[in-house]
């Protein structure tokens, strides 16, 4: 009985490791598509495994601490398992470390904390020309952002703290700068505009693609 036993076992490592060899020649995109028209549970799981270190940093970045950064990570497989069936990914790495910092925050916040927008939302906002490798990536362009921002033009550059790290509305704009609200909408467009332009150039300068 225990020869039996130990052959299943052996049958099922066996299985295992075929599947993830399987599994490490596909995609993100296929992979995603096996669980989303599938309910490829073992595709999900591998695409977790394969991002786990980008989840469990971002809980860290935001919690400080081990113990709460391990639940989150747990908790953000949660999350997968659901929004992963209702949302169109095209880039499951940067999809994914947007939805861990989405999950961190609201954390954050149901437990009270004070929080306030940083060069980092901006980011997020550009991601369709600067996708977040990982952590680490995002936070050392943070700085080429500060200098691009200070690069602007005057109306654009206070348009842009004005939305971005003041949380003003378009209305609230018009009335700080004392122009109307198209014109305080044209400043933020234009100064994202050239922020993404800019982010490119330094981008391309530092050998980032």
């Amino acid at each position: 009985m225990l020869n039996i036993y130990l052959l299943f076992i052996v049958y099922l490592c066996r299985m295992w490791l075929r599947s993830k060899r399987s599994m490490s020649q596909l995609s993100d995109e296929q992979l995603v598509a096996r669980y989303r028209d599938g309910d490829d549970m073992d595709a999900l799981a591998f695409l977790f495994d394969k991002y786990l270190d980008l989840i469990f940093g971002v809980c860290m970045k935001y919690f400080k601490q081990p113990q709460d950064s391990e639940d989150g990570t747990m908790a953000v497989f949660e999350v997968l398992v659901v929004k992963l069936k209702t949302h169109d990914v095209h880039n499951f790495k940067s999809w994914l470390y947007v939805l861990t910092k989405h999950y961190c925050l609201q954390k954050l916040r149901q437990r009270g904390k004070t929080l306030t927008k940083n060069s980092e939302d901006i980011l997020m906002q550009l991601v369709d020309e600067v996708h977040p490798d990982d952590v680490y990536l995002i936070e050392s362009r943070e700085n080429g952002l500060r200098e691009c921002i200070q690069q602007l033009p005057a109306d654009q550059k206070r348009t842009v703290q004005l939305f971005y790290f003041e949380s003003q509305s378009y209305v609230e704009i018009a009335d700080t700068m004392s122009v109307d609200k198209e014109k305080g909408r044209s400043f933020i467009q234009n100064g994202r505009r050239n922020l993404r332009v800019c982010m490119n150039k330094k981008n391309g300068e530092q050998g980032i693609k």
